[in-house]
């Protein structure tokens, strides 16, 4: 019977999807701690991904009663959360070769293996079926179909929508005396989301619903009432300057 090598070196490889053309591997290291997230100090920098955290996991080596080590994967509070082989991870874990790591809901997605595994055999290579050139596939008429699943993985492209739906929103109700108090509705709605999703991704924790709900109601309660006045004459008048629009006779170049 073969004898057992202590398992040494481990590395994590990124499947190749939306982001990622081809496979990518990762080693992981045996005397300090992997960490996985958006932020540049991490050993995993995954910048393209808009649904992990700055420090989202960690995988941190062990020595294993053989000689080898062994990997604990280890979520670090995550907003979006670390699935191993399709449940939420809670803690730590150890990794098996072969596991299936996916950080957030549709984010990346790896599978864990170590180094000393034997390799597979290699299958015998299989000719291509003569194709027919007559023949169009449906992704070579609309290339763009593969492509759709990338577009819900931008980092912005929901906040983008959300403006646009606002913008619009507030054009078609201006100049309208009836929908003013629609409109400063409007507005106290996207500043409170706007501020909400930027402090969201600054430091990528979950918020309990009634601050976001608070945080919503108290931004349209100012504008809507003459709490707002103080910042409009510091932001309309005294940061600006006070300029005079009477008796200005300004020319722009032609």
């Amino acid at each position: 019977m073969a004898s057992r090598e202590p398992r040494q070196n481990a590395f994590l490889k990124l499947m190749g999807g939306s982001y990622a053309a081809t496979e990518h591997s990762y080693s992981l290291a045996t005397t300090n701690e992997t960490i996985i997230g958006r932020e540049p100090s991490c050993q995993i920098v995954l910048l393209e991904y808009g649904m992990i955290s700055r420090r989202h996991a960690t995988v941190r080596p062990s020595l294993s009663p053989d000689g080898g080590y062994s990997f604990l994967l280890c979520d670090l509070g995550s907003a979006n959360g670390t699935f191993l082989n399709g449940q939420r991870l809670s803690g730590c874990q150890e990794l098996q070769s072969g596991d299936r790591v996916l950080f957030g809901n549709d984010g990346p997605q790896f599978v864990f293996e170590y180094a000393s595994v034997p390799a597979r055999q290699t299958a015998s290579p299989v000719l291509p079926l003569a194709s027919d050139p007559d023949r169009v596939s449906y992704t070579a008429l609309f290339p763009i179909i593969p492509e759709f699943k990338n577009l819900t993985r931008k980092a912005y492209l929901v906040p983008g929508i959300i403006t646009v739906v606002f913008v619009v929103l507030m054009f078609a109700t201006l100049g309208k005396p009836q929908t003013v108090a629609f409109n400063l509705f409007l507005i106290g709605l996207y500043i409170a989301a706007a501020a909400y999703y930027f402090i969201y991704s600054l430091c990528g924790k979950a918020k309990p619903w009634w601050v976001i709900i608070s945080t919503a109601i108290g931004m349209m309660v100012i504008l809507s009432t003459p709490l707002s006045q103080p910042f409009f004459v510091v932001f309309r008048q005294i940061l600006p300057g006070n300029i005079s629009l009477e008796n200005s006779n300004t020319s722009f170049p032609t």
